[in-house]
């Protein structure tokens, strides 16, 4: 009985270990979204032209160019896929990157930095959806 016990204590142990350890590691491996300050800076000069890439490894491609013809954080926008051209709009709104392409409500983004001018979306701030690179 006793070496039962023993075995239930150190089983009990090692999960509340296990737990914790998993816990640090969800903690280290959150995503980091940018603040409406760090989005609205990114999105501050000029125009931006953001070559992307989506879809299972990077398959789906294109470059979309952000026109600041509205204000300052918003404007027309296009997206070229090959030979084909999808006119729309794009506005910073707070901490999240609104893309409209087509008809329909807006994609809304959440951004996370990977380096300097690149920038990886997050859809409603969920699913990973594409990485973008910046000029």
């Amino acid at each position: 009985m006793k070496s039962w016990l023993k075995v239930l204590a150190v089983a009990t142990v090692a999960l509340a270990v296990s737990g914790c350890a998993s816990e640090k590691m969800d903690k280290k491996m959150a995503v980091k979204f940018m603040t409406a300050k760090e989005v609205g800076k990114a999105f501050a000069k000029g125009s931006k032209e953001c070559s992307w890439k989506a879809g299972k490894k990077g398959k789906d491609k294109g470059t979309d160019y952000y026109y600041k013809d509205i204000s300052a954080t918003s404007g027309n926008a296009d997206r070229v896929l090959g030979k084909t051209t999808l006119q729309g709009k794009w506005s910073v709104e707070g901490d999240t990157l609104s893309l409209n392409f087509g008809i329909g409500k807006p994609q809304m983004y959440k951004l996370a930095m990977v380096k300097k001018k690149t920038y990886t979306a997050y859809l409603d701030g969920k699913k990973k959806k594409m990485t973008f690179k910046c000029k």
